[in-house]
Formats: C-alpha cells, sequence, structure tokens
C-alpha cells in the first residue's frame, strides 16, 4: 500500500483527485488539506509520497516540499499543479521535488506518477522536460560568458565550476590532479578576478544566473 500526503486548495480539485486515488487498491490517502499553517503535520503524517499543489494559503507547495525532503528523505514528491513558469519549475526542483506535473495531464499519467516515483524515478511533464533542457543550456552559454568576463585561465574556469557545483577542496584537487597548496593559490586568484571573498558568495552569484 502506497500512503499518499495530498495538499490542494482548489477543492473542487482536491475531491476529484482524492476519488481518482481512492480507485486504485495500492493507494492510501493518509492526510489530505487544502492548506498548511505547521509543517509537524506533514512529517507526522510518514507518507510514501506527498502530492503537492503549489499555490497554497499559509504555507506554499514549495516550502512543503523542501520540508519533506529534509525530514522525510525516504518520501517522493509530486508537484501537481497548473503553473508552467521557470521559476517555480527549478524552484521546486531545487526543493527535492521528484516529479512534476501539471493538473491538464492525463489521471493515468498521475496515477503512473505516483507509483513511478514510489518505484525510485523522477516523472516530469513533457514540455516541462524540454523546458528544463533548455533551462540547463542557457544557463551553461550564460555562465561560460560571465567567466570569460572575468579573464580566468582554463584552469581557473575548472575549478570555478566546481566550486559552483559545492564539490569540497580536496575532492577538486583529486579531479583536478593538483596538490591542495596548487589549488588554494588558483582559488586565491579566482577570488580576487571576481573581487569575491568566499565559496557561498561565488555560490549566490552564479546561482542566480
Amino acid at each position: 500500500m502506497i500512503r499518499i500526503l495530498l495538499l490542494e486548495d482548489n477543492a473542487e480539485y482536491l475531491q476529484a483527485i482524492s476519488m481518482l486515488i481512492g480507485m486504485h487498491e495500492d493507494l492510501q490517502i493518509v492526510y489530505r488539506a487544502r492548506q498548511v499553517e505547521d509543517l509537524k503535520v506533514l512529517t507526522d503524517a510518514r507518507p510514501d509520497i506527498a502530492v503537492l499543489d503549489i499555490d497554497l494559503p499559509g504555507i506554499d507547495g514549495i516550502c512543503c516540499a523542501e520540508h519533506i525532503s529534509h525530514t522525510l528523505p525516504d518520501t517522493g514528491i509530486l508537484m501537481l499543479t497548473v503553473f508552467e513558469d521557470d521559476d517555480k519549475i527549478f524552484r521546486s526542483i531545487l526543493a527535492g521535488a521528484h516529479g512534476y506535473l501539471l493538473k491538464k495531464d492525463d489521471p493515468d499519467r498521475i496515477i503512473h506518477a505516483i507509483r513511478s516515483i514510489h518505484d525510485g524515478e523522477s516523472i516530469i511533464n513533457g514540455r516541462i522536460a524540454r523546458r528544463v533542457l533548455e533551462y540547463i543550456g542557457r544557463k551553461d552559454i550564460m555562465m561560460k560568458s560571465e567567466m570569460e568576463r572575468f579573464n580566468l585561465t582554463a584552469r581557473e574556469r575548472e575549478i570555478l565550476e566546481r566550486i559552483i557545483e559545492g564539490i569540497p577542496h580536496k575532492i577538486i584537487a583529486d579531479r583536478c590532479g593538483i596538490s591542495l597548496h596548487t589549488l588554494f593559490t588558483h582559488t586565491k586568484n579566482i577570488y580576487r578576478k571576481l573581487n569575491m571573498h568566499s565559496r557561498a558568495e561565488i555560490a549566490h552569484y552564479f546561482g542566480k544566473r
């Protein structure tokens, strides 16, 4: 039995999706609500899958997803929403969502997504998947352009990319085949050229692009 937590602020759609889930013997709704005021209720429900709308009154669905991914790491998260804009898509993914479907998607696809996420897969609406790939491509081009603007050497760009990814210094040094002392020399030059002073500042700057 797959235990499901369902958050949806539209009463009509909440009833419809509840009825859809109720038609399947392997699915059970253990908690459902139109809004959340206390994140603890999500943890207490201990669902296998959380099906979340984004635009909820009170605490929104993305905050709920982030809380669930931190407190219940084995719980799968499916965002089920009307939103197709890049900001909400990528905020959801960063919050820990394993799937992103639109309410207009076929009901059978929604049930398939719940089961697939429970089995460890990721499910994304086709149009959304294309936008994810396009965004990643744009982001890569913009990042390379930014790096060129700072006159970084090829080695400095390589190290900077790994700093942005959040890779620890020792692993960066190993992957680049250099000593930690050499790595720190490159890092010092990167900070100087970027006029920045920490990894957090670098991650924040490039993360906004």
